[in-house]
Order: structure tokens, then sequence, then C-alpha cells
């Protein structure tokens, strides 16, 4: 075919470097595909309840430890107003209070009540639950493989994230 002895080349183009990612970003997004459509089946559940945007919210506030209207849209990356709307249903709902912020009276101090919080304990408790049902079925060492591999996985995201925050043009690197 023209190709060296022992080219690495996976796809025939003759370009081994990128014919080996693109196998392994394929053979990844294979491989991951059941994990997001577990996570999707959870999420879809959880929707009967409270939608997506809802969620993200909460677990926004969860992860803040509350926050101003104006945090809770830049964590959810929309506007002020967006996150007011969001919050004025969330209070309605039962899921979060809403309070004249010890800092500025001007600004509205949002938190989770208890029902938030039991939402989001749900949401562990069915993903767990999903999660163990299926590494059940695995061996002992392909579940420590994939537990190895998603740490480094995570650490290596945290190092893009962190990089691209440094410097927006390295982002796409």
């Amino acid at each position: 075919m023209g190709e060296a002895a022992g080219s690495a080349t996976v796809d025939g183009t003759g370009r081994a470097d990128e014919g080996i990612a693109a196998t392994f970003a394929g053979r990844l997004e294979v491989a991951l595909r059941g994990l997001l459509e577990l996570s999707v089946g959870v999420l879809s559940a959880m929707e009967e309840n409270v939608s997506p945007s809802h969620l993200r919210a909460l677990q926004s506030l969860d992860h803040l430890g509350g926050a101003k209207v104006t945090a809770l849209g830049d964590a959810l990356g929309v506007p002020p107003s967006t996150a007011s709307r969001i919050s004025d249903r969330l209070t309605a709902a039962g899921l979060i209070t809403r309070e004249v912020a010890p800092d500025n009276r001007r600004a509205t101090w949002l938190d989770l009540t208890s029902a938030g919080r039991a939402v989001l304990s749900d949401l562990a408790d069915a993903r767990a639950q999903a999660l163990e049902r299926v590494t059940e079925a695995m061996t002992p060492a392909e579940r420590d493989a994939l537990l190895l591999g998603a740490e480094g996985f995570a650490r290596a995201y945290e190092s893009v994230i962190a990089r691209a925050d440094e410097d927006p043009e390295d982002a796409g690197r």
C-alpha cells in the first residue's frame, strides 16, 4: 500500500499520529457512551420533579454554599435576569430560599432548603445505584482499570481547564 513496514497508521491514510488519535478518541467516545446514557437516564428520571436547568442551579448553589443571584447567573452562564427567574421558580417549589443579602440590601441571597438538599441527595443516590448495577457486572480488574483511568482523566481535565483559565488561547490545544 506504499506505507513503510511497521507503520503505526491505523486508518490507512498515512497519517500515523492522527489515525491513532482519531481511533483512540473514537474508541473512548464509544466506551463512554454507556456512562453518558446512564447519567442521562438518571437525570431523565429526576426530570419528573425538577428540570435539568433547575438541577444545575441547585448543584451550583450547593457548590457555592449559597450565593447572590448574580453569582448563580455566573455559575450557570446566564444573565442575572434568567438566574432571577430560575430562583423564583425554585423558591416557589420550596427548594431554595431568597433573602436580602447580608452585605447588600439591594442584592438577593439564595440558599438551598432541606427539600433542595433532598433533591440533590436523591440524585446522588440514584446515580450511585445505577453505577453499582453496572460495575457489579465487571470483573475486579476491569473495575480497577476503570477507576484508575477515570481518575487520570479527571486530573488531566482539571489541568486543561486550569491552563485554559490562565490562557484562553490554550483552550483548544
